[in-house]
């Protein structure tokens, strides 16, 4: 599953802590600044499917 999120620096490192407690987490992308929104960022969270044993479930 694919999350995108939209924030300040603040609130994107609070967003993917809660996010890595509930989900496993397995690619974040660069963080990119949203041209029109100054201290504005966007990041990609690529997540697992289910929590397993190891980091990826196969």
């Amino acid at each position: 599953m694919r999350i995108h999120i939209e924030g300040t620096n603040a609130e994107i490192a609070y967003t993917l802590s809660k996010i890595r407690t509930i989900l496993p987490v397995g690619r974040i992308s660069p963080i990119t600044p949203i041209r029109r929104r100054p201290h504005t960022w966007r990041v990609s969270v690529d997540t697992a499917p289910q929590r397993a044993e190891c980091r990826w479930a196969r």
